[in-house]
């Protein structure tokens, strides 16, 4: 258990070496917002088990989400066929 995580720390520090603190710190920064990203996906596609409020309010806000996702995706389109 010791060496491997030896091994995870030497792995570390060499990619450190090559690219630099700063894009290491900007990566690892980046996965945990996109981790984060997708717990709260994840959480959002679980219907509540609660009262027919709960479960409305979540359809509403599921909906919501998924319109500005349509739009983005929309938005990407038009600028990629310019």
């Amino acid at each position: 258990m010791i060496s491997k995580m030896q091994g995870v720390s030497d792995r570390y520090d060499r990619v450190v070496r090559v690219l630099g603190i700063e894009t290491v710190d900007a990566a690892v920064q980046q996965d945990i917002r996109n981790e984060k990203a997708l717990e709260e996906k994840q959480r959002m596609e679980q219907m509540p088990k609660g009262s027919i409020h709960e479960r409305l309010a979540w359809g509403i806000k599921k909906s919501e989400m998924e319109n500005q996702q349509r739009k983005k995706n929309k938005s990407k389109n038009r600028e990629m066929e310019r």
